[in-house]
């Protein structure tokens, strides 16, 4: 069984790991740098040593490409510190295992961990990559000194570091520009990059556009002895592209191409270490070459990966319309193309447990933190309070699914500690309150159990014992088939045991200008709208003055939200006293929250492209999917607009609203 532990080192936390895990006489054990460590509070203590007559022969290595050794694999971790390699890896090859063990060969032979910088694609994968290079390492500290992160974040760190003018305004792409600049005219920012003595690189083939021109500005500024470690894989491009609607060809040379022009020696990981299974093993190779065969006309592509992906799967998913998702397994990954799709199935499966997963959501920050904090108005809080609320608030409180004592108390002082034993919870509200929290709170899916229901995109990266892979039906006028294309590969190489191809409707989905997924009605006047974007509740909505007359209709609300996380029946009414703004209430009729004004801006949008002259007066079909904290930083504006003690505190509970809400609008 793999699980995730908190490591320690004496009194000194370490970080998290995935290890393997067994019952043994004395209780359970974690298997982490070959050695069964006795688990106590949820955690091994690395300081001290097991019984060395533990054997440690039995285990099943946790990591894909450990259990055999694959001489490619090798190749590029032994490689030496200023190699340039691009190195194509499809998927289920280990690409994510050779470039942590990568990093970790270079910090054995001695390249200093703080030199060493990785670049990931999502905020989710630099949490994994960190608790892998850390299982590898001789000193687990050493993984937090290596550089990880996003290219959105390296290159704000360089922006801000270099250049007078940096701001966050703009773009994400103008963002990036400006970086690249400061790159090519600050000779101190070349100089800092000199410092550097290893840069990886991850999913290079979805990076790019202005993305793809900072990575070469950054290879071109490093020293000579900086060695460059690219892992790609072209038949998995999709990020040229967005979830909802039809790309453009990709023009110009993709990253490998610019990095061969740099004399980059080109490796390949070509053993699947993902799965046993032939058929999938069929998929990942024999079909990943159909998608990469350029002689092949691109509408012939297209239709022999789906015709092989069909073929090679353990069974047909049926129509999506009539999927049961009580039948999943609760760790199974459910993918459809669009976000219109996933808002559809998520709508029609009633109180049924699942997740989400896909882009315009919140981040979900856990839970337990607002339970803690959401009357603590101090500026400090010690070990010996921390652990008094926790006995009254969090233990045996299901709903707020909170990790050990410990870890939690290890989590705070690692973001916000003044001392050892306290906490500045300032600083922890800034932290929590910024629009990326730290991940060490939040969880990778919307929602607290059951199946995965999610985009294609969204699941770049992730895996699955059992997927379902909900197909759209072909369409004669699409202009970017080789993107289809390389999105269906993208959807049936997440399994790892078993693939059921399905298919969904065709979509005729819009958004508005805020990107607000909507489709039309077969009646004229009605359709569906996407209700629980980023967004569409605030604090103000859920504690504030003007959603509610006094402190004591808040704490009912938010009692209520605690009470009853998973909530179906709810709707959205707009209200003439709150400028046509949507309450939510409960079937008692009491006020819970109100949404945002961007969701009446949108219907108003909506409304003119259906051509009438108002938006709906009700959202029926929401619903909760679970409970989550919201958190404000000290300085926030919108804190001068909320009740007490929420206005000091700066934590509260959000629900997580979501609903593909059925509408009419009458001129």
């Amino acid at each position: 069984m793999q699980v995730e532990i908190a490591v320690t080192k004496g009194v000194r936390a370490i970080g998290r790991v995935n290890c393997s895990m067994r019952s043994a006489d004395e209780g359970e054990e974690a298997f982490y740098r070959g050695i069964w460590w006795p688990v106590r509070n949820g955690a091994i203590d690395i300081a001290i040593l097991p019984d060395p007559a533990k054997p440690a022969q039995d285990v099943q290595q946790p990591d894909e490409g450990q259990a055999r050794k694959d001489p490619a694999q090798e190749a590029v971790i032994h490689a030496e510190a200023d190699a340039r390699l691009a190195v194509a890896a499809g998927p289920g090859t280990g690409k994510t295992w050779v470039a942590c063990r990568r990093v970790s060969r270079l910090i054995a032979d001695g390249v200093p961990a703080s030199r060493i910088w990785m670049i990931s694609f999502t905020r989710t994968a630099v949490v994994e990559i960190r608790q892998r290079i850390a299982a590898t390492l001789e000193d687990p500290g050493d993984a937090a000194s290596v550089r990880i992160a996003t290219l959105d974040s390296h290159a704000w760190s360089l922006q801000s570091g270099f250049a007078t003018d940096a701001a966050l305004t703009g773009s994400f792409d103008e963002g990036i520009s400006r970086t690249v600049a400061t790159l090519k005219s600050d000779p101190d920012a070349a100089d800092y990059l000199g410092r550097l003595r290893h840069l990886v690189i991850d999913e290079g083939q979805d990076i790019v556009g202005v993305r793809q021109d900072l990575i070469l500005a950054m290879v071109d500024a490093v020293d000579d002895r900086c060695g460059v470690t690219a892992f790609m894989d072209d038949a998995q491009a999709i990020y040229d592209f967005t979830e909802e609607e039809r790309g453009k060809a990709m023009t110009g040379p993709n990253l490998g191409a610019r990095m061969r022009d740099r004399g980059f020696q080109e490796l390949a990981l070509s053993r699947v270490h993902r799965t046993d299974c032939p058929k999938l093993r069929a998929i990942f190779t024999a079909v990943r070459s159909d998608v990469l065969d350029t002689a092949m006309r691109p509408e012939r592509r297209a239709e022999r990966v789906r015709a092989e992906v069909v073929r090679l799967a353990h069974g047909d998913a049926g129509e999506a319309k009539d999927f049961d998702i009580g039948a999943a397994r609760d760790d199974a990954l459910v993918l459809f193309r669009r976000r219109a799709e996933v808002l559809e199935r998520s709508s029609w499966v009633g109180e049924i447990p699942h997740r989400l997963r896909m882009s315009g959501l919140p981040q979900r920050i856990r839970p337990w933190l607002a339970a803690l904090f959401w009357d603590w108005t101090a500026p400090l809080i010690g070990r010996s309070d921390f652990e008094a609320l926790w006995h009254v608030r969090i233990v045996g409180a299901a709903a707020i699914g909170a990790p050990q004592l410990d870890e939690a108390w290890s989590h705070v002082i690692e973001v916000a500690g003044q001392s050892a034993d306290t906490v500045e919870l300032g600083r922890l509200r800034e932290r929590l309150g910024r629009s990326a929290p730290p991940l060490l709170f939040c969880s990778p899916e919307y929602g607290d159990a059951g199946p995965v229901l999610g985009t294609i995109h969204a699941s770049k990266g992730r895996e699955a014992d059992e997927v379902h892979l909900f197909l759209p039906p072909v369409d004669p006028d699409e202009d970017a088939p080789d993107q289809e294309t390389r999105v269906m590969f993208v959807g049936a190489t997440r399994a790892r045991s078993k693939l059921l191809v399905g298919k969904s409707g065709r979509s005729f989905a819009g958004s508005t200008s805020s990107h607000r997924v909507w489709r039309r009605g077969r009646s004229k006047g009605s359709g569906r709208v996407e209700v629980g974007r980023a967004g569409d509740l605030d604090a103000v909505g859920l504690v504030g003055i003007r959603a509610f007359a006094t402190a004591d209709d808040v704490a009912i609300a938010q009692q209520r939200w605690l009470s009853q996380p998973h909530r179906t029946g709810l709707a959205g009414y707009a209200r003439a006293e709150l400028d046509w703004d949507y309450e939510v209430r409960d079937s008692d009729g009491v006020r819970l929250c109100l949404l945002n004004e961007q969701l009446r801006l949108d219907l108003w949008e909506i409304a003119k492209a259906i051509k009438t002259m108002r938006s709906p007066g009700m959202l029926p079909h929401l619903r909760s999917i679970g409970l989550a904290s919201l958190v404000l930083r000290s300085d926030d504006p919108k804190t001068a607009d909320l009740h007490e003690p929420w206005r000091s505190s700066g934590f509260l509970f959000a629900p997580m609203i979501t609903g593909f809400s059925s509408f009419r609008t009458l001129k």
